[in-house]
């Protein structure tokens, strides 16, 4: 590398190490809406829910905006969460990148993706709904709905610097796992959140997501490094009160390695700030076999009812199936999340 990446380099460090503290500082207080502390994606969970410094699919909505710049496709994806007791929350989210098509021929299969050196940007779109079971209302005796959540994103990422432009001449994936170089993403993201709690009061909110994510080359692997704040914006309120949004900051590392490029295993771990609670870990793993087939395991250090997690993956064609599990310390059930995601 010449100086350039390393000046652009020592900045993103820069940034990383001053606007961390100055957000955990804004990370203070109580918070309301359930849904902003939902995450989204099978594949996350199985990883420990240590996504902030991959988020290489639309699942960054709700990570790191900035990751929507890793995405090469056009990529929708859905998800089912089974929760706590008769609780579930929904996700859909679909991911644009902009930039032109290119067709490469692999062998007798035609591979449709992005170019990976124009489309610096992308935009995501999703929509969540959570619902937080039955309760009955005393004295009436009337059964009614606890809470019931929906949330709307639309993030934008964009690559701010690359230290190459030029298309890789290797192989190609669907998936699109095998850009090189080294780069730097901002990512920006608004969501709208109604809430109605008992059938009967309803508010809502509107919430800004910031985040920045670095990919180096390391030899032939790869580090990446991000940060993101989580939920700046107005109170969520009822009647005459009002609780802030769940603040929160998120600060981690992931890193890739790949032995004849049929085997990918990638580590990756963060910390976590919400401003309803002490600091939390998440660290997690993935093995990916010639992008067909993949194992995840995880850990989440310093929650209430989470701690091991793991799942797995398939990928067909452009399909992809995830399966994740969360082990609850208690005995209000474990979480269980299914995610298909389509890629063209």
């Amino acid at each position: 590398m010449g100086k350039r990446p390393y000046f652009f380099i020592s900045i993103f460090f820069i940034l990383f190490f001053f606007f961390c503290p100055a957000l955990i500082c804004l990370a203070a207080g109580t918070s309301g809406a359930i849904i902003l502390k939902q995450t989204s994606g099978a594949r996350p969970l199985g990883m420990g829910e240590a996504f902030v410094a991959l988020a290489d699919d639309v699942n960054a909505l709700n990570f790191n905006p900035a990751g929507l710049a890793c995405i090469r496709n056009h990529e929708i994806s859905v998800m089912y969460l089974d929760s706590l007791v008769d609780s579930w929350f929904g996700f859909i989210g679909y991911a644009l990148p902009l930039g032109g098509n290119v067709e490469k021929q692999v062998g007798t299969r035609k591979f449709k993706s992005k170019k990976t050196r124009t489309n610096r940007g992308t935009i995501g779109l999703g929509f969540s709904i959570f619902q937080a079971g039955e309760m009955v209302l005393e004295p009436e005796g009337d059964t009614v709905q606890a809470e019931q959540d929906y949330l709307a994103n639309l993030g934008f990422g964009y690559a701010i610097w690359r230290s190459g432009e030029e298309v890789e001449k290797g192989r190609q994936r669907v998936r699109a796992t095998s850009e090189l170089g080294n780069e730097i993403s901002l990512g920006v993201g608004i969501k709208f959140v109604h809430s109605t709690l008992v059938q009967k009061y309803s508010a809502m909110a509107y919430a800004v997501d910031v985040g920045m994510l670095g990919k180096f080359i390391v030899g032939k692997n790869r580090l990446q490094i991000g940060i993101a704040g989580q939920n700046f914006g107005t109170k969520i309120k009822f009647e005459e009160e009002g609780d802030s949004l769940p603040l929160t900051v998120r600060a981690g590392a992931s890193y890739r390695m790949a032995f004849k490029q049929e085997h990918i295993f990638t580590i990756s771990g963060e910390a976590v700030k919400p401003n309803d609670a002490d600091f939390r870990g998440d660290t997690g793993m993935e093995y990916w076999y010639r992008e067909i087939f993949a194992l995840r395991a995880g850990y989440k250090i310093g929650y209430d009812i989470d701690s091991f997690t793991c799942g797995v993956g398939f990928a067909w064609r452009n399909f992809q199936l995830d399966y994740g599990w969360g082990m609850r310390t208690t005995k209000m059930g474990d979480n269980h999340r299914f995610s298909l995601t389509a890629r063209f």
